[in-house]
Formats: C-alpha cells, sequence, structure tokens
C-alpha cells in the first residue's frame, strides 16, 4: 500500500511541476511576443506552413519566411499562437498569404506575425 501511495503522489507531484513549467515558458513567451510587438521592425513575409494542435500541445504555430533588412538571404520564423482553435480559426492567415511582421533587429528569427499579438 505505501508503495502506490508514494507513486501516486510522485505522479501529481510530476504533473504539478509540469504544468508550472508549461506556465512560466507560456508567459515568458508572451511578454517576448509582446517586446517584439513594441519595438520591433516592420516588414512582410510569408506563411509556409500551420502546426495545429496535437496530442498535449494546445498551440498553433505559423511558420513564415521574411528577409530582414539588410540580409542577403531568408530567415524562418514561428509565430506561436496560444489561443483556443475556434478563436484561431477566423484569424488565421492561410498558408502562402503574405503577411506583415516585426522582428527584432538583433535577433531576426525572434519574429512575429503583427495582426495576431494584441
Amino acid at each position: 500500500m505505501p508503495a502506490e501511495v508514494s507513486t501516486a503522489i510522485l505522479a501529481l507531484v510530476a504533473l504539478t511541476l509540469w504544468m508550472v513549467a508549461k506556465h512560466a515558458v507560456a508567459s515568458h513567451q508572451a511578454l517576448k511576443q509582446r517586446e517584439i510587438a513594441r519595438r520591433g521592425i516592420s516588414c512582410h513575409g510569408r506563411v509556409v506552413a500551420i502546426q495545429r494542435p496535437f496530442f498535449m500541445d494546445s498551440c498553433t504555430r505559423l511558420y513564415f519566411d521574411f528577409v530582414p533588412e539588410g540580409a542577403d538571404h531568408q530567415v524562418r520564423a514561428c509565430h506561436v499562437d496560444r489561443r483556443a482553435e475556434r478563436e484561431l480559426r477566423t484569424s488565421l492567415p492561410a498558408q502562402g498569404t503574405l503577411v506583415s511582421i516585426r522582428y527584432l533587429p538583433e535577433q531576426p528569427r525572434a519574429a512575429i506575425i503583427g495582426k495576431l499579438v494584441s
């Protein structure tokens, strides 16, 4: 009996730690997205892929290519959107769509799709 109880407690502790870590990462990413929206440079890019939520991941990821100012090659970046699936269906750009993006000049891979960040 004590082995089953300790296993259950260990599982609950592990689940709690996982949820805390997931929340901390999500909060950090939201803060980073707001910073990019506030001080990032604007340009245009093209959505090349959309990864819908699956398994235990509730995020939608939009991959897009763009050429940063002064660069000679394209950069691929990923915008992570954490909104509910119902909200996303109406506001997500389709694959192949030209979108306005914002990126940090010192770190071009840190980029977002501007209309998806409030």
